[in-house]
This record gives structure tokens, C-alpha cells and sequence, in this order.
């Protein structure tokens, strides 16, 4: 039972990260990311299944994990073909689908389990793909 907890705090410590308030005005600020519409469409589903976890909103939870497991079968979502890759698409969508099952039982502690493991599917994807992403030629000299 605290594992849990614990859980939940840290991913909500990580989300709150997300939320920060900008910089003052001494600071540089860090350039804007860019975010496909398919990753910020990840995101909002994602930050939704937190809400929901957060109010045992079990639709909420359910209706966003379907939508994230969705998104996942989109053609947008393949941007590299790689073995690895084809894997860490499967086991985010495994994690969707648990807590899409989970919230069907409302069982809170399970569905926040589930959320932590697409967490970290996303966070192990993304830095796969930076590692592995090729980088593009630099235009020549002239």
C-alpha cells in the first residue's frame, strides 16, 4: 500500500513539474518544445488519467487510457521501424489496456500501478528515440 502511494506521489511530483511556472525575467528561458499533435494529444490523455486517478474518476480514467491506446495505432505514431521500438509500443499499449481494465473494476491502486508503467513506457520510448534517431545532414558549405 505505500508502494503505491509513493508511486503516486512521484508521478504527481513529476507532473507538477510539468505545470511550473515560467521563469522570471533574469532567467533565459528554455526555447519552446516542439510537440507533434499525436504527442500532445499522448499528453493531454495522459495528464486526464491522472486527474481521474486523483478524483477515482473511473470513466475518466477508462475513456483516456482507450483514447491513449488508440492513438498508439495511428500511423503517425511508427516513426521509426525498429525492433525495439515495435516493442515499446507494445508494452505502452499493454499498460493502457490495464488501466482501461482496471478502472472497469475500479480498482484505484491497480489503475495507478498501470499509470506508472505507461510513465515509464513513455519515458524509456523517448529516450530511445533520441538516442536512436538519426540526425539530419547539415546542409553543405558553399
Amino acid at each position: 500500500m505505500k508502494n503505491i502511494f509513493a508511486s503516486v506521489l512521484v508521478v504527481a511530483i513529476l507532473a507538477s513539474t510539468l505545470q511550473a511556472d515560467p521563469p522570471s525575467s533574469n532567467e533565459s528561458p528554455d526555447p519552446p518544445t516542439k510537440l507533434t499533435p499525436l504527442m500532445r494529444m499522448k499528453l493531454d490523455k495522459s495528464k486526464a488519467i491522472l486527474e481521474g486517478l486523483s478524483l477515482e474518476d473511473f470513466d475518466k480514467i477508462a475513456v483516456n487510457a482507450r483514447s491513449l491506446r488508440l492513438l498508439s495505432m495511428e500511423s503517425g505514431w511508427n516513426v521509426i521501424q525498429t525492433p525495439e521500438y515495435a516493442a515499446q509500443s507494445r508494452d505502452f499499449q499493454r499498460a493502457a489496456d490495464l488501466i482501461a481494465e482496471a478502472a472497469k473494476e475500479k480498482d484505484i491502486h491497480r489503475a495507478t500501478m498501470g499509470y506508472v508503467s505507461l510513465t515509464v513506457r513513455c519515458v524509456e520510448c523517448h529516450s530511445y528515440m533520441r538516442k536512436h534517431r538519426s540526425t539530419p545532414t547539415k546542409p553543405s558549405a558553399k
